[in-house]
């Protein structure tokens, strides 16, 4: 007989939680991710322009990037503004 015969006629309570210990862990793990890339984003306000530029960015896009709230992932928001400025030069 099969672990899973032998507990399909009973009802865990333990079954619940790991589906929320996932989320939690989950959730977790995104915070500690979005606060090491506001770390690094901290880092790239360091650089000079001429290095901000060559990566498709203006000293502007990080402070604006940085100033979100602490649950928006900044880096998310300098990827969005280097690819508009690409296609702005792109096209025009």
């Amino acid at each position: 007989m099969s672990i899973i015969a032998r507990n399909a006629g009973r009802n865990t309570s333990a079954t619940p939680l790991i589906p929320s210990f996932a989320a939690a862990a989950s959730a977790a793990a995104a915070m500690v991710r979005t606060m090491v890339n506001r770390r690094r984003v901290g880092q790239i306000a360091d650089m000079p322009d001429y290095l901000l530029s060559d990566l498709g960015l203006k000293r502007d896009d990080v402070h604006d990037a940085l100033a979100q709230g602490w649950r928006s992932d900044p880096t998310y928001q300098l990827a969005i503004a280097a690819e508009r400025r690409r296609r702005c030069l792109s096209e025009g």
